[in-house]
């Protein structure tokens, strides 16, 4: 089953040469029914091949394994063949990953985490408000949940108690471990969180405003936005009449034409259009169902007698495959502007 991820028979045998390595085949299948994506589920077994050289090195079994130790581990890592497998999110998930997955063939014991302990009440509350008045979606509501635990396991369970100071504090803690990304999610989180408990009346107005801003500059050169030339030729390079092309360039058109993020095309369904009304049905973040016009070049683009352009024969699942989409036109008309 790794050959379904990594075609080198020499990174193949790597990974099958630690303790992890038996497991290995048998953990890309369980990844695979799970729906994980080729790249996601190619980090998650290099996590995994990675946990096994480290226990391996301590002396210990895969029963053995402790998460907390790797993490440990991951802090100072100079393992020469742990491409993709360092410190990162894919790295910490995908090891807890497949420890869960040894877990449930009965090569590891469960053993009970922080995780397991009792949700506090607000949390609990905090996760109603955000589906019933955000709108926010179930990754987004574990995530935030997830931090706003943390925070009541750091500073105790009263609100009313807590001093800007210690969420100042706990905040820097928690960023020092963390990458770019995950501080910016990080600092979403507690404000949410602290807005909700102010709005409560459960702790102190203003709190919120103590979390730091993450400053990142990290895209700062690119611009905010496209010229109405650059536009046009950024359409031009989706000209064609196979299929893709035709695809793409639906894709693009939707996006400048109606302003529409990544996310809301990628949930797009043959059913949302209205041929009839010329219209289009889109849910937004909120999860809230408008009708747009359908532009007519859209809409020229993706007749009904060819529904294949939206949805084609891999279907596109998630705002990552249109931004990829969209960078790989990007380069094709910066390829034909010189």
């Amino acid at each position: 089953m790794l050959e379904t991820y990594f075609s080198a028979s020499k990174l193949l045998g790597h990974l099958r040469s630690g303790p992890s390595g038996p497991y290995l085949d048998s953990f890309a299948a369980a990844l695979q029914r799970q729906g994980y994506s080729a790249g996601t589920a190619a980090r998650y077994l290099r996590a995994a091949a990675h946990l096994g050289h480290v226990v391996a090195r301590q002396g210990a079994m895969p029963s053995d394994i402790n998460l907390e130790v790797f993490s440990e581990h991951l802090r100072t890592c100079r393992c020469p063949r742990a491409m993709g497998g360092r410190r990162n999110h894919h790295t910490i998930f995908g090891a807890r990953l497949f420890r869960q997955y040894l877990v449930e063939i009965g090569v590891c014991q469960f053993t009970a985490t922080a995780s397991q302990r009792a949700e506090p009440y607000l949390v609990a509350h905090f996760k109603v408000w955000l589906r019933k008045h955000r709108g926010a979606s179930d990754p987004t509501i574990k995530l935030y949940a997830r931090d706003a635990a943390h925070l009541m396991m750091a500073l105790g369970d009263d609100p009313e108690r807590w001093e800007p100071a210690a969420i100042r504090s706990f905040f820097l803690d928690r960023a020092s471990q963390c990458g770019n990304r995950t501080i910016e999610k990080l600092t979403t989180s507690l404000r949410a969180f602290l807005r909700y408990l102010a709005v409560e009346g459960r702790c102190r107005a203003g709190l919120a405003d103590v979390v730091p801003g993450y400053a990142n500059w990290r895209l700062a050169d690119l611009p905010r936005y496209l010229a109405a030339d650059q536009v046009n030729r950024l359409i031009a390079a989706c000209d064609g009449e196979v299929v893709a092309c035709r695809r793409d360039r639906a894709i693009v058109l939707l996006l400048v034409r109606l302003g529409l993020r990544a996310g809301d095309v990628a949930q797009l369904r043959l059913g949302d259009i209205e041929w009839e009304t010329g219209s289009l049905r889109v849910s937004g973040k909120s999860r809230y169902e408008v009708r747009l016009p359908l532009p007519q070049d859209v809409g020229m683009r993706s007749p009904p007698t060819s529904p294949v352009v939206l949805r084609p024969s891999r279907a596109i699942t998630c705002s990552s495959a249109i931004s990829r989409r969209f960078g790989r036109s990007g380069k094709v008309t910066a390829s034909r502007r010189w």
